[in-house]
């Protein structure tokens, strides 16, 4: 009795028949939490390596499948884990999902259609201990990963390379100033500083949202019409050294908001238009430049400047003058300045029109003054599309990195006499030479009269490509750093176009006598008259157009960033891609 009484009071070993009774239940939760912290590593390591591979196939989408493979192999991974290896085109759009940002069809993304994207799905047994003996189920470890790779270049196009002289400094104020409608003074220094240095496009861009309070998107960005001032504010805010934003706030100081710039047109922005603004700096950054003399001559451009050069005259001995009296563009059907791939980015110069008065005072013909003479010259768009961005599997912005485009200069005509109404009418609209009418330069008492009508032979245009990188006829340049721009063309300067409509001049319909109502044969078709008639007229409009028309023309024509007959481009940046997840 009293062993069973102290065996009922005697508390030792009580816990074994708990352990006993629980010991399955606490293995088991041991077990799940193996296989459970199993799982959640496997799934992290599947995840880890399954971005590699997605990163590794969008350096070379035509290599994905192997380059996935090796990828796996080299992390210790059996490449059959793959389930799939999709070929798409990344769109950049803000307004899309992550996932909605992968296209497999390579058609909703604008662009070239070429693939720039991979998709890498895998998946693999998770590893199993209790849960393996128990047949209970846990799901198979999977992963997917998007990459892209965008290999891009920013490009810029002008007519011609400027040197600074004072004679273009006068041009240059004389013509930016006439279409800002200011009295401009920019020195040398200044224009030096604006031609030989670019901004940060990104930089600007987001620069300039700021200023004018837009939050969208770039394309709404650059959708925007902007006032000037703030235009070259931003631009001075994303300079590539402090002498250009120097410059630039200088130029702003003397501008004001009231001169309005649509920037419509001027940029392409490629695969970042729908992007929101303020990513510049966001990885993958746009690090593109824009040459700061010719966004400012550009923008000046784009606006609805007219010009009144009264000061912009080059006078010859007696008094005769040559002075613009208009300006008119063509539709804007190409952006000046364009960053993204190959195949889809492209520039051009908008079509241009000037006319200029002749006035030969001082001269005449059988005892007459001559009458003044308008002057027009047509040049044709200069175009360009990058073709190809060669870059080899290394950092950004490789030494060796190549950008090759195809560029085409533009055709130049001129005309002599009368022009129609609506000839400097903007956008200006096509003309011909049956739309010359003859212009009357000589009237002695309405019985004798002299009209001329001239057209030159067009210059013609020359197309071909041009290579940027080692061993090409350029540099790629960078934020701050322009690099050296390459040209296309046939060398033709305005004196020959205009020794061409001198020709024209004395051909057989460029010149009419007539005497009363009629052009008399015994002396409009008399070799003895037209010999001393040409003599008269000829040699001071040739004399004129020579000495005054051309360099003023050839200033003139640089302050706006052309030479005839040339097409000029600048690489202002390339990003060969690094692999980015999406």
């Amino acid at each position: 009795m009293k062993l069973l009484a102290a065996l009922r009071t005697d508390a030792r070993a009580a816990v074994a028949p708990m352990v006993a009774m629980l010991g399955t239940a606490l293995v088991g939760a041991a077990g799940f939490a193996l296989d459970g912290g199993l799982y959640y590593v496997g799934s992290r390591d599947l995840r880890a390596v399954t971005d590699a591979a997605a990163l590794s196939a969008a350096m070379n989408p035509a290599q994905a499948l192997a380059r996935a493979r090796a990828t796996l192999t080299r992390n210790g991974y059996d490449p059959a884990i793959i389930q799939s290896v999709e070929l798409g085109r990344y769109c950049a759009d803000g307004r899309l999902t992550a996932a909605q940002r992968f296209d497999p069809s390579l058609s909703r993304c604008t662009g070239n259609g070429q693939a720039n994207a991979v998709r890498v799905r895998t998946q693999k047994p998770a590893s199993r201990y209790l849960t393996r003996v128990l047949s209970a189920a846990l799901p198979d470890l999977s992963a997917t990963a998007t990459a892209a790779r965008i290999d891009e270049a920013g490009i810029g196009i002008t007519s011609g390379m400027l040197t600074v002289s004072n004679s273009l400094v006068k041009s240059v104020n004389d013509m930016l100033g006439a279409l800002l409608g200011i009295k401009l003074t920019l020195n040398s220094a200044t224009i030096e500083a604006l031609m030989r240095s670019d901004v940060d496009a990104g930089r600007f861009f987001d620069a300039l949202a700021r200023r004018v309070g837009e939050s969208g998107s770039y394309a709404d960005l650059t959708a925007r019409t902007v006032g000037l001032q703030d235009l070259l504010l931003a631009m001075a805010e994303g300079a590539g050294n402090a002498p250009t934003a120097a410059a630039l706030n200088l130029v702003a100081g003397q501008v004001s908001n009231g001169y309005s710039v649509p920037l419509t047109g001027l940029f392409g922005l490629g695969v970042w238009k729908d992007m929101p603004v303020g990513g510049a700096d966001e990885q993958p950054a746009l690090r593109a430049g824009i040459n700061a003399y010719q966004l400012f001559a550009f923008a000046v451009q784009s606006g609805n400047g007219a010009i009144d050069l009264s000061d912009a005259v080059s006078l010859l001995g007696g008094g005769s003058t040559v002075r613009l009296a208009g300006l008119a563009t063509g539709p804007m059907d190409r952006p000046r300045f364009s960053f993204g791939p190959a195949g889809e980015t492209s520039v051009g110069t908008s079509a241009l029109r000037l006319k200029l008065d002749l006035a030969l005072t001082g001269i005449s013909v059988l005892g007459s003054p001559v009458e003044p003479l308008s002057l027009l010259i047509d040049i044709a768009p200069a175009r360009a599309e990058v073709s190809a961005i060669a870059c080899p599997d290394t950092a950004e912005q490789a030494r060796d990195t190549r950008v090759t485009a195809h560029v085409q200069s533009g055709l130049v005509n001129a005309y002599l006499g009368v022009p129609p109404a609506n000839a400097m009418a903007r956008p200006m609209p096509p003309i011909s030479a049956a739309d010359i009418g003859q212009a009357r330069l000589v009237n002695i008492l309405n019985l004798i009269t002299v009209d001329a009508r001239a057209v030159a032979q067009p210059v013609m245009g020359t197309s071909g490509d041009l290579l940027f990188g080692p061993g090409g006829q350029g540099s790629i340049g960078r934020p701050g750093a322009p690099g050296t721009p390459a040209s296309i063309g046939n060398g033709s300067q305005t004196g020959p176009l205009l020794t061409s409509l001198i020709a024209s001049l004395t051909a057989a319909n460029g010149l009419q006598l007539k005497v009363g109502p009629l052009c008399l044969p015994l002396v409009c078709d008399s070799a003895g008259a037209r010999s001393i008639l040409l003599g008269a007229i000829t040699a001071p409009v040739t004399g004129l157009l020579g000495t005054a028309a051309d360099p003023l023309l050839d200033n003139l024509l640089a302050a706006l960033g052309i030479q005839l007959g040339h097409a000029t481009l600048w690489a202002t940046g390339a990003r060969c891609g690094v692999p980015v997840l999406v």
